[in-house]
């Protein structure tokens, strides 16, 4: 059975930019300021940077399914059952932040570290 029958569209509720990574204090500062907004995560995943926009599609129907499936966008049409994130315990990041202070304490453990290293 296809996983798509037990969906709720996990991956219409959701847009991801890969960003470069943080190497600067600016740097960090411009991921503190995107996680002061609501609906904005950033996520590391095999040692890549991304900020996440939690919004859904505008053409998801009260029953999940895709209300422009015959017309949706490529990058929908490429989407996999085989990537799909229905299965939320194998689709986790090596870090995510949903909020200001869940990266603050990422910033504090990762600046005791290099201290203990130095």
């Amino acid at each position: 059975m296809s996983p798509c029958r037990k969906c709720t569209a996990r991956c219409c509720r959701y847009i991801a930019f890969q960003i470069d990574a943080p190497k600067r204090k600016h740097d960090f500062e411009n991921i503190r300021w995107y996680l002061a907004h609501r609906k904005v995560a950033v996520f590391i995943e095999k040692k890549k940077w991304f900020i996440e926009f939690i919004t859904d599609c505008k053409y998801i129907g009260k029953d999940h399914s895709c209300t422009i499936y015959h017309k949706r966008p490529a990058i929908c049409r490429e989407h996999s059952s085989h990537d799909c994130e229905i299965d939320e315990a194998s689709f986790s990041h090596e870090c995510s932040f949903k909020t200001l202070e869940e990266f603050d304490v990422y910033l504090r453990n990762r600046r005791s570290k290099r201290r203990k290293r130095q």
